[in-house]
């Protein structure tokens, strides 16, 4: 059973939902064999509060990115299908410009592209069945935004590549071969999906101006939800119990006490140790930035996490036994102002203190 969190931890989500940096959240932190979670708030405010619980699906966003399709590519890592540094061109038919790009670089965010484009707005007037091609194809066009290799932009566009990879090598749609990857994990892919069934048990996100309606239970990005929502770069949704059994699969992988089928100690460092000199970034993970990072103050500079746009991240920090996992919907109803920017690095500050510093 998960222990309750240390009052001042509590009080502080119990202020963010007062404040309105969010309607409601669950926050998960595993530290030295400990557990502590709890839910807080409401999964919606609109058209009737509902409260939030452990068993709440939240839209993951770009954890998407590292949970999704960098799980699915350490698989083919590890079963010899894939190599980090095969090029771009022996996957699709690309320009000269593409030519050395590396699957290293699309999942280090230095592959040259842009970090953002609307292609939902054109994309939604094609046949759904149309749509992933031409995407691809759109993608594949675009003029390199800086030298491949040179630089880290932080690019959607790229995990939709990969996404489009992981399906040309496996012969799985993205969706069954996550599905069936975290089977081989003994993972539940009733707590960590794309496409939730039980659209009730979502929290709800944004009114979206561009759909017209409340956002529950579908994915918030519009290029994923143009796409069957269901995308290399977003679609993932995911209950923090599970999640975080994910999470620390991932840990003691890296730390060498427990292989799980393809999840290695070799396998994880390949993705965890990658370096570069031009920014944080590992390969699908991100890590905390020198100064003003949403890790706050505490959390090593060595750890692996990510962020998410509806309010989702997660810090792994392994020199701590820190896991810190935030689930929130802080888009619902609308995605400004953002109070989590501040709020976030603050939190874990107070998780720090108050669980890893009581613990020394």
């Amino acid at each position: 059973m998960p222990k309750p969190f240390p009052q001042e931890i509590a009080e502080m989500m119990r202020r963010g939902v007062k404040e309105k940096v969010f309607p409601g959240a669950v926050l998960a932190v595993w530290h030295a064999g400990e557990v502590y979670m709890e839910a807080f708030g409401w999964q919606e405010i609109l058209p009737v509060p509902r409260q939030a619980s452990l068993e709440t699906y939240y839209d993951l966003a770009s954890l998407s990115k590292p949970l999704a399709t960098g799980l699915c590519l350490m698989r083919l890592l590890a079963e010899g299908k894939i190599e980090l540094g095969q090029r771009l061109y022996e996957f699709f038919s690309v320009p000269f410009w593409f030519k050395e790009v590396t699957t290293a670089n699309l999942l280090s965010h230095s592959a040259g592209l842009p970090a953002h484009r609307p292609y939902f707005v054109k994309l939604i007037t094609y046949p759904p069945e149309k749509r992933k091609d031409l995407v691809i194809t759109w993608i594949l066009k675009e003029p390199l935004a800086y030298p491949v290799g040179k630089k880290h932009i932080y690019s959607d566009l790229g995990f939709i590549l990969l996404g489009g990879i992981i399906e040309i090598v496996s012969g799985k749609t993205l969706e069954e071969f996550f599905e069936d990857t975290l089977k081989m994990l003994g993972l539940s892919s009733k707590g960590i999906l794309f496409r939730p069934k039980d659209k009730e048990q979502a929290a709800a996100t944004e009114i979206c101006p561009w759909r017209g309606k409340l956002i529950k239970g579908e994915v918030h990005d519009e290029n994923a939800w143009v796409l069957g929502g269901v995308a290399g770069h977003a679609g993932l949704f995911g209950k923090a119990e599970e999640i975080l059994r994910l999470l620390l699969f991932l840990l003691n992988a890296y730390l060498g006490q427990e292989n799980r089928s393809f999840l290695t100690q070799k396998i994880v460092s390949l993705f965890w140790n990658w370096h570069s000199e031009a920014g944080t970034w590992a390969l699908a993970f991100d890590r905390p930035s020198p100064q003003g990072s949403s890790a706050g103050e505490f959390i090593s500079r060595k750890a692996l996490g990510h962020l998410g746009f509806t309010g989702t991240s997660f810090w792994i920090d392994f020199e701590n036994e820190l896991i810190v996992l935030l689930l929130s919907n802080r888009v619902h109803p609308h995605r400004q102002p953002n109070k989590l920017k501040v709020f976030r690095p603050a939190l874990h500050d107070l998780i720090f203190k108050k669980i890893v510093g009581s613990a020394v």
